[in-house]
């Protein structure tokens, strides 16, 4: 962190999450372990760190439900991790609802992450999914919270995709445009976007992460097409290696509008955690 001038870092469990336990019980103790390790280190080094809480599978509403109420409660966590589908399901789903609901009502930031995608099959040992799979993920499930209605049902959730949203700028058109076409009448919740202008203003409402996004291709589309206040410096540290340095290399050396920049780098992050805000 000090070689990259990095003042504050949240901590978070990586893909694929407390699923690596195996059992539902097993997954409960993992990430009970996690949230309370990552909280002893916050304590310790309360203006160094923050936490996004680990959840069990969200497959497992009780036990999801349950580490939220304790992890807001008891350890004071800074905004929780979500993967991007659950047994077949992504967030969007009314399966999930309960969750959303019990987030919302304590107005948390939700960092959404991928993981491994239920639809694509395994096809060459060239293509791991983190390459191509990952981004198209997040992109997918962030349509889906967005034309489900989810969304706008629970609008005091922060979320944050990762990756720069994944695919999901790229398409935003595409989606806003053709959802309008095909669902017109017939996104009859109560809660879905009236039209592409309500579509793409959801997909807007994201917080977009810059880890692995830190490329002038993608910051290129990002920056001219997020709110600016919506857009969050990150790392992907440790897991992406080399690969995290590269990126971060090419973000800072990218024409960035300075003010912009610093919003990146420390005052958008400020605003959504103001208790890590630095003082003067």
């Amino acid at each position: 962190m000090d070689d990259h001038n990095i003042d504050t870092a949240i901590l978070s469990l990586s893909a694929p999450g407390a699923t690596i336990a195996g059992s539902r019980d097993n997954a409960r103790t993992l990430v009970r372990k996690w949230n309370d390790y990552a909280f002893e280190i916050c304590s310790a080094h309360p203006k160094r760190f923050g936490f996004f809480a680990a959840l069990p599978g969200l497959d497992d509403l009780e036990g999801a439900l349950s580490e939220i109420d304790y992890v807001f409660n008891s350890l004071r966590a800074d905004g929780v991790t979500l993967f991007t589908s659950y047994g077949g399901e992504y967030l969007g789903s009314k399966i999930f609802e309960s969750v959303w609901a019990a987030l919302d009502k304590i107005h948390a930031v939700v960092h959404v992450h991928p993981n491994h995608s239920f639809a694509a099959p395994f096809t060459t040992p060239f293509l791991p999914q983190p390459f191509i799979d990952y981004p198209h993920e997040t992109a997918r499930t962030a349509s889906d919270l967005v034309l489900s209605g989810r969304k706008r049902q629970f609008p005091s959730c922060k979320v944050i995709l990762s990756h720069a949203g994944g695919t999901l700028p790229y398409i935003a058109d595409r989606v806003s445009v053709l959802s309008a076409t095909i669902f017109a009448g017939i996104l009859d919740d109560g809660h879905s976007p009236r039209g592409g202008e309500q579509v793409m203003e959801d997909l807007k409402s994201f917080y977009f992460d810059l880890a692995l996004g830190g490329s002038s291709t993608v910051l290129d589309l990002l920056v001219n097409w997020a709110p600016p206040n919506h857009i969050l410096y990150g790392s992907d540290f440790p897991f992406a290696g080399g690969a995290a340095e590269y990126f971060d290399a090419a973000l800072e050396s990218y024409p960035m509008n300075d003010q912009i920049k610093r919003k990146c780098y420390q005052g958008n992050a400020q605003d959504l955690f103001p208790r890590l805000r630095l003082q003067d």
